[in-house]
């Protein structure tokens, strides 16, 4: 089915059930009273302000659109964004890419920030995934495009992503219940959602605490079967006697829905009126994934299949666990306001990998080797800002930013085979490789930044804003053991480097009427350098020649923005657009030395020409629509000998265009029941990926249409389902071809009901 037939499947439907609920002897009538657009308050320049006022490009996904539209985690809700793709490799490895920036894999620094609240969940591990949130009891996600690093600092050299949970209300008790499960295509289990929300004022208009519990058990949808293998005597390869290195046999066996997916999370917040002027809010939230099998297809063995034989001896399987403590104070003065912010985040992570691939390439023998990959990461961050109030003309803002972050990891390979000749040839050992937890990196962090704002001749603001941040970094190198390794390994000597960045802004925006803003704005983000592996003598001067030292730089972007924001008809359409030019110098990239080391450089120089647009539209009483569309061109300008990419090259691993729209009709059922039927599309283009020189795929674009119908009386919701409803085989990710270009997959059409009731 094309995506034609998938966007009339989408309207076919809409308008199906518009008839039916619209008849007389269904439906009572359409919504009575005149409705507006809900005007949306964002804190994304960290004070309160309306949506259509801010001098950036920002997108908002309220409360009402996570339950309207489905929404339950980034998945759902990043690739409606324009300028936005997700991309969901699992728990622990997903990636963020803002307007086409790419590069935040394998341990470097993120080029997306992530937030939940005031928390910084850009934790960063061995891999650097995006900690996948669910939406449970969520006030709205703000998704900034472009650099912020005047207020939001390194890591945000693309964009932000601040999820904002609900917070606690001292005025009155109340409680939610949620509940769903649905089918998968391609799958024998079922799936099932329950999520719980409790808020208690402890002394009314005071204290309050409120309680988040959710599970999600997640049903596979992939097939392992493998027609199984003799066993290989591999030894003479290697000039050693026959029968001595040989790899066991491996009987048949299928494996069902091994890709399932078990979530579970907990948060409480509290919530302190103190004084008048002094609120305190206590947060700890943890979430936990568990994905039980390596979530890949191989398309030469079946659409949704795999085959691999590793899992007769050890299952592959990903996992993440975010732990958040937060304590923010804010005290408020007549015209001054400070806020007193504090992060503890943990992040814990580990891949069981098939790396078989390894062991056919050195030893010629499909030896089964999995690498057990274990990641911890800590995150301390103190802000502490103050900012004026009231509505002045001059506005202002200043604030002083520390970090302190450190990450562990371990790596272990079992032996699974020849376990009779260990002593012999592995020297008495049980594994091919072990590297046991030990910390390989550290940084710490120390900013100021301020930003100031005027308003002259009542229609017209400018503003500029800067930040100043030192960056300590120290790279470790833990000792290790195996034969993939060479031996025994002692620990390297720590490597450290140094930066400090200064990062400037300004906009300067025009008002002419209450409903339309124009600005133009220009900023620049960062993403913090790093350290180097330790290089033998003969490599030195092959890396000096592109510029890798001891310590690769921070690499920069700016943006250089003109925007419109606007409300038409009365308030009943909003249209944001954007258009944009981003230059991005030196780009961290990994460069091939002759000396067969590689090292990371700032190789390479990015332009990136785009346009955004976004309009919702409240086209009468009982119909809504949204759109969203975005095209980006981003290529390499200059690039230093030695990368796998070229001058005039389109950047790689995320698509040009990307688009959404949807359509909403609301219905009345009589004096108590009301409801909705929604339709919603999701376009996202084609990618062009890179592995090596001569190694290159495109891979090609994937929609999706979604569908939901609900019947609300009072507190209680019904709602029936459809995702990805014309089952489209979209591939998010695509691995190496010479690997076997194991493919990643968004997950096929789920049907199913839930069930949300509350009361106060």
């Amino acid at each position: 089915m094309n995506a034609f037939s998938r966007a009339a499947l989408s309207v076919a439907f809409l308008q199906s059930c518009a008839t039916i609920v619209a008849n007389p002897a269904h439906a009572a009538d359409t919504p009575r009273d005149a409705q507006v657009l809900q005007e949306i308050i964002v804190t994304a320049t960290k004070r309160e302000e309306k949506l259509q006022d801010v001098p950036v490009a920002i997108s908002a996904i309220t409360a009402e659109d996570i339950q309207t539209r489905g929404f339950t985690n980034y998945a759902d809700y990043l690739n409606t964004v324009p300028g936005v793709f997700f991309q969901d490799g699992g728990p622990g490895v997903s990636q963020i890419r803002v307007r086409g920036i790419s590069g935040s894999e394998g341990g470097l620094p993120s080029t997306t920030a992530t937030y939940f609240g005031e928390t910084v969940t850009s934790v960063l591990t061995n891999f650097g995934g995006k900690p996948n949130l669910r939406l449970v009891d969520i006030d709205r996600v703000e998704v900034l495009r472009g650099p912020q690093g005047t207020l939001f600092g390194a890591s945000a050299l693309a964009g932000v992503v601040r999820i904002i949970p609900a917070e606690p209300d001292a005025s009155g008790f109340e409680a939610h219940v949620g509940a769903r499960g649905f089918t998968t295509a391609h799958s024998s289990d079922g799936s099932y959602h329950v999520e719980g929300t409790v808020n208690i004022p402890l002394i009314t208009d005071k204290l309050a605490l409120r309680v988040v519990g959710y599970q999600d058990d997640i049903a596979g949808y992939i097939d392992n079967k493998f027609a199984g293998r003799a066993a290989v005597d591999y030894g003479g390869a290697l000039g050693l006697p026959d029968g001595l290195l040989v790899t066991p046999a491996v009987p048949a066996f299928t494996r069902k829905d091994i890709n399932s997916e078990e979530t579970w999370g907990v948060r409480a917040a509290l919530g302190w009126q103190a004084t008048e002027h002094l609120k305190i809010d206590l947060t700890h939230a943890t979430q936990d994934v568990t994905l039980d099998s390596e979530p890949f297809t191989m398309p030469d063995f079946g659409e949704y299949e795999q085959s691999r034989a590793l899992d007769y001896f050890e299952e592959g399987g990903q996992g993440e666990r975010l732990e958040i403590n937060t304590i923010v104070a804010k005290y408020d003065w007549d015209a001054v306001s400070l806020t007193s912010a504090s992060n503890w985040s943990k992040m814990t992570r580990f891949t069981n990998q098939d790396i078989t691939y390894l062991a056919e390439g050195n030893f010629g023998a499909p030896i089964p080797w999995p690498l057990r990959d274990r990641s911890i990461g800590k995150l301390f961050t103190q802000e502490l800002r103050a900012q004026s109030l009231g509505d002045g003309p001059f506005q202002w803002l200043a604030g002083l930013f520390y970090l302190k972050q450190t990450a562990d990891f371990s790596q272990f390979v079992p032996e699974y085979s020849c376990p009779t000749c260990l002593p012999e040839v592995l020297a008495g050992q049980d594994f091919a490789a072990d590297a046991p937890m030990a910390r390989f990196s550290e940084e710490e962090q120390r900013a100021v930044f301020a930003q100031v704002s005027y308003t002259f001749a009542s229609q017209w603001t400018v503003g500029v804003g800067a930040r100043y941040l030192e960056d300590d970094l120290t790279s470790l190198t833990p000792p290790s053991d195996g034969i993939l390794i060479g031996g025994a390994q002692e620990g390297a000597p720590d490597r450290v480097g140094s930066s400090s960045e200064f990062n400037p802004s300004a906009y300067l925006r025009y008002e002419p009427a209450e409903d339309l803003t124009l600005y133009v704005q220009a900023g620049r983000g960062f993403r913090s350098g790093v350290v180097n592996q330790r290089l033998p003598d003969a490599c030195q001067a092959a890396a000096n020649a592109v510029g890798a030292g001891p310590f690769t730089d921070p690499d920069t972007l700016w943006n250089y923005e003109l925007g419109v924001k606007s409300q038409l008809a009365e308030g009943r359409i909003g249209l944001n657009a954007a258009v944009y030019r981003q230059d991005w110098e030196g780009v961290q990239l990994g460069v091939s030395l002759p000396c067969g080391f590689s090292v990371l450089a700032n190789a390479g120089d990015v332009t990136n020409d785009g346009v955004e647009l976004e309009m919702v539209a409240q086209a009468s009483d009982a119909w809504r629509f949204n759109f969203s569309a975005s095209y980006t061109k981003a290529e390499f300008e200059r690039v230093e000998p030695g990368t796998i990419y070229a001058k005039g090259e389109r950047l790689p691993d995320a698509p040009e265009k990307n688009g959404s729209v949807g359509a909403q009709y609301s219905f009345i059922m009589g004096p108590e029941w009301s409801g909705y039927v929604r339709a919603d599309y999701v376009y996202v283009g084609e990618m062009r990926l890179k592995f090596g020189a001569d190694e290159a795929l495109t891979q090609e674009s994937f929609d999706t249409a979604n569908l939901r119908i609900a019947f609300q009386r009072d507190d209680l919701s019904i709602e029936l389902f459809g995702r990805n409803v014309a089952d489209e085989r979209g591939v998010i990710q695509t691995g190496q071809p010479s690997l076997g270009a194991k493919e990643f997959l968004i997950r096929p059409r789920e049907v199913g009901v839930e069930l949300r009731y509350g009361f106060k």
